[in-house]
């Protein structure tokens, strides 16, 4: 349903004050293990140099971007996309063409892996270590959602997620007059293909922030859109982020690591699951739709109050699941009568 034109109004100049007045992100602890938005740096070998300096910018949303310097040659390599994870290998992966592919550490490092995938044998130095956001400038060809309204101009860019105002320089005539003369209904986006740089850069009202500065516009696609549909997530071998247990609503948990259940496959399958303190463990079978959860084994550390209301939630409902179905994003767990227990969803899977 399309909103009246003056709701339309309304919705986007709200956006767009938001936008401009939002706080630092705080990083997350998603359930990978990773504490995100982060970014990741270090020198890692080289066959033919120095060392390659790697600077990852990851964002919780699934966003990217990666540059690699290769010291003492004239060459720097950018590149942007998405990441998920692979639960089975804990491997972190970079969806863009030549990206290499990291494993998670314990201690919230990544170790680069070989070309194969598997981790490299080695003492040299493969690790990068992680820091708080601190975005590299990014100029190269991008596509993105252009929303153009009073005087003002959002990108959201395509392959990374990350929205940013647009400086009204350079390119940016072209941009506006093409927003203007695909005559869209209000806060309706235009996709767009530009070359762009993004950079922190002031703003006409308040402090400092990335911005995208539009170098050359090549073409438009009027109702075209960033292609966002995230890819169907199989029961095994995906992070299914816990929404619901019974009463208790944990959509907005983020003071702790992110609450989520995860089913391995194997000869004797095991699962691993947490509200956000103590780990939970154990086997499950499962035969079609039907599934059950063995004996519950958990670490033993102090937990706040609520959590520890969690915890024994989770336990319960874990020893009661008889059953399950799943359109490949949402994931309910139901007993005998298949009435059902808790809400899941899948969460740090590929994008088509």
């Amino acid at each position: 349903m399309r909103l009246p034109v003056a709701a339309s109004l309304l919705v986007l100049l709200s956006s767009l004050a938001t936008f401009a007045q939002e706080p630092e992100v705080e990083q997350v602890s998603g359930a990978h293990g990773l504490s995100l938005p982060a970014s990741f740096g270090g020198v890692l070998p080289c066959a033919d140099c120095p060392g390659i300096r790697h600077h990852l910018d990851l964002w919780p949303e699934g966003g990217f971007a990666l540059q690699r310097e290769y010291l003492e040659q004239d060459r720097t390599d950018d590149v942007i996309g998405r990441w998920h994870v692979d639960p089975q290998r804990n491997a972190l992966i970079l969806s863009a063409s030549e990206a290499p592919e990291w494993q998670i550490l314990g201690n919230g490092h990544l170790r680069l892996l070989g070309s194969d995938g598997q981790p490299i044998d080695s003492e040299l130095p493969y690790e990068l270590a992680p820091g708080m956001l601190d975005p590299f400038d990014i100029a190269m060809p991008m596509t993105g959602e252009f929303v153009y309204f009073a005087d003002a101009g959002l990108f959201t860019e395509c392959m990374t997620g990350q929205r940013f105002p647009v400086l009204m320089q350079d390119g940016y005539i072209a941009l506006e007059q093409a927003y203007l003369g695909a005559a869209l209904p209000p806060q309706a986006p235009l996709l767009v293909r530009l070359d762009g740089r993004i950079a922190e850069a002031e703003q006409m009202e308040g402090p400092s922030r990335r911005s995208l500065r539009v170098e050359q516009l090549h073409h438009v696609t009027p109702g075209g859109a960033c292609a966002t549909a995230r890819a169907a997530a199989d029961l095994v071998n995906t992070y299914w982020r816990i929404q619901e247990i019974g009463v208790h609503d944990l959509s907005a948990v983020t003071q702790h690591r992110e609450p989520y259940l995860l089913l391995l496959p194997g000869e004797e399958p095991r699962f691993s699951a947490t509200v956000g303190c103590n780990m939970m463990m154990g086997n499950y079978e499962r035969d079609g739709d039907t599934l059950g959860f063995g004996p519950v084994a958990m670490t033993m550390m102090a937990c706040p109050p609520e959590l520890d209301e969690l915890e024994t939630a989770m336990r319960d409902m874990l020893g009661v699941v008889a059953g399950h179905d799943s359109d490949g994003h949402i994931l309910r767990l139901r007993d005998e009568a298949g009435h059902v227990l808790a809400r899941f969803q899948s969460v740090h899977t590929p994008h088509h």
